[in-house]
């Protein structure tokens, strides 16, 4: 109709049924180029990452947040309206995490690495060069949550103390992962990671 469309262009939406909150429900987009970062910022719009390191993370997010802070008229905290996604697996020793998830989560990043390249894993001031190769050590070091309940925890750590995480997304299973292990992971998390962030005041 008219009222949605100028030339041929969709200006607005509708949605059907109306949501509860008003004047709608928080609005979440996946960014990562600064274009991207300021533009939903500026709209006050949530942003959601998921491969940069936590040395790369750190300029993303202070974008984010003087963006939107000059745009809101208040300050912003550090990782306030973010949220991050991490590849995530927890087992009893590191061994035995990498043993059961590498090759499932290998399966997906080969898939999209061979489209989108590696320079979103470049630490802070590192140059993408062609001794870069994808492999599970290349990731551990930079992005993954993968280990025992200790280190999961050490590095979502990290995370909240450097950019002050407030919004962590697990992505918890891949092609070919047994179901029993993604199961068994999970309530490692939920028993021995998760108590370390939820409990005396922590970060949620």
């Amino acid at each position: 109709t008219p009222d949605y469309t100028d030339a041929g262009v969709i200006t607005k939406m509708q949605v059907t049924p109306f949501p509860v909150q008003r004047p709608h429900p928080p609005l979440w987009q996946v960014i990562d180029s600064p274009r991207s970062i300021k533009s939903a910022a500026a709209d006050g719009v949530q942003g959601l990452f998921w491969l940069p390191p936590v040395s790369a993370l750190k300029e993303r997010f202070e974008l984010y947040r003087d963006t939107a802070s000059q745009a809101s008229g208040r300050a912003y905290a550090l990782g306030e309206g973010i949220g991050l996604v991490r590849d995530v697996y927890v087992a009893d020793t590191m061994e035995q995490a990498r043993a059961e998830f590498e090759e499932a989560l290998m399966t997906t990043y080969r898939w999209i690495m061979h489209w989108r390249g590696l320079s979103n894993l470049m630490e802070a001031g590192e140059e993408l060069t062609d001794a870069h190769e994808l492999s599970f050590d290349f990731l551990q070091g930079r992005n993954l949550l993968v280990g025992t309940p200790e280190y999961v925890a050490e590095k979502i750590a990290e995370l909240r103390d450097e950019v002050g995480l407030e919004h962590l997304l697990l992505w918890t299973t891949h092609p070919g992962l047994p179901h029993h292990n993604a199961m068994r992971s999970l309530e490692l998390f939920a028993e021995k990671v998760m108590p370390q962030f939820t409990t005396g005041g922590g970060h949620g």
